[in-house]
């Protein structure tokens, strides 16, 4: 074992939640009310946290907690995002906790095995997939739909596509207690601590994926001018010879509403003991990616890569409970191109 491998992989995390308990932060969280939502002993019927296993088997509809108020739910957004700011300074974030070098970019040889298991499982439950080189990029922002944009709007039979998506990495590591956790915050809330690696074990799935040429779906926000093109130069070095691009079109103010619908949602089901909380993406992430000229950073990153296309599409999904609308498009044949591009 060399050097670097020896040091502890893993941070003393009762130390660490030591030291933030004599924070100011959880100083003053544990001194609220037990029936103050941003309380860590906080459950809305007023039981207390040695309650909770009660409360979250609840199966009748009329066992339900009381949902947040558009105040509590306000305040507890903002206790999250503090929280998260200040699990990022104590170092929790895995891709700091579990690398081994200086830039972060060597993962220790504990959560190398982790990573393996995770790529392992999620490529063997694609095995009824095809291998026809065929791929598809799509683009949005947070709430735009693209799931489900793809499957009732564009037609694609998304069954028949490995989907490759860094938000469900972080469902599956949730699902594998591999998030820390940070007290008050749901598995998801606080799944951007894993943002980093969830990424990179999406880049390893797609490397085992687009190796075999199975048909894959890259799930991307295109936030980044060269995201889009990376992708597509990887897939046509692996001999992929069809690539679509598909993007969803919304504003920034509709994504902001809609990640915290979804959020909102999430926490109200986990609070009643179902799945894994609602994630929050950073609100900061969302507003600087606002574009005069395209309404989103996100769009005009697309309308640059889109020539690389096989062919490609845009589609407005705007409107809540209306099919997205298919507002631009390009089905021309490409192969003569492709061929002098090789």
């Amino acid at each position: 074992m060399g050097a670097a491998d020896a040091r502890p992989d893993v941070v003393d995390r009762d130390e660490l939640r030591s030291a933030r308990a004599a924070g100011s932060l959880d100083g003053r969280l544990e001194r609220l009310p037990d029936s103050h939502p941003a309380s860590p002993r906080y459950c809305a019927d007023g039981h207390g946290a040695e309650d909770a296993g009660e409360w979250r088997d609840a199966g009748d509809a009329d066992e339900r907690v009381r949902p947040l108020t558009d105040a509590e739910h306000a305040e507890h957004v903002a206790e999250v995002r503090v929280r998260l700011e200040a699990a990022r300074e104590a170092g929790e974030a895995t891709h700091l906790r579990f690398t081994t070098d200086e830039h972060h970019e060597v993962w220790s040889y504990e959560r190398r095995l982790i990573h393996d298991e995770l790529v392992d499982d999620l490529f063997g439950a694609a095995s009824s997939i095809p291998n026809e080189h065929v791929a598809i990029i799509s683009g949005g922002l947070p709430g735009a739909g693209k799931t489900t944009v793809l499957a009732a709007s564009a037609g694609i039979d998304t069954s028949r596509y490995l989907m490759i998506n860094p938000d469900l990495i972080k469902e599956e590591m949730a699902r594998r207690d591999l998030i820390p956790e940070i007290t008050g915050l749901t598995p998801m809330e606080a799944s951007e601590l894993v943002h980093e690696e969830s990424s990179h074990v999406a880049r390893r799935l797609a490397s085992r994926a687009q190796a075999d040429g199975k048909n894959v779906i890259w799930d991307i926000t295109m936030s980044r001018p060269g995201s889009a093109e990376g992708r597509v130069d990887s897939l046509q070095a692996d001999g992929y010879k069809r690539i679509d691009g598909i993007f969803v079109d919304i504003a920034i103010e509709t994504a902001l509403r809609r990640v915290d619908a979804r959020h909102r949602l999430g926490n109200e089901d986990y609070r009643n003991g179902v799945g894994l909380g609602g994630r929050l993406p950073p609100e900061e992430m969302i507003l600087a990616q606002a574009d005069e000229a395209w309404g989103s950073k996100n769009r005009g990153n697309f309308e640059q890569v889109k020539g690389q296309f096989t062919s490609w599409s845009v589609y407005d999904n705007s409107i809540d409970g209306v099919l997205a609308k298919l507002v631009a498009t390009d089905h021309s044949d490409r192969d003569e191109l492709k061929e002098t591009r090789r």
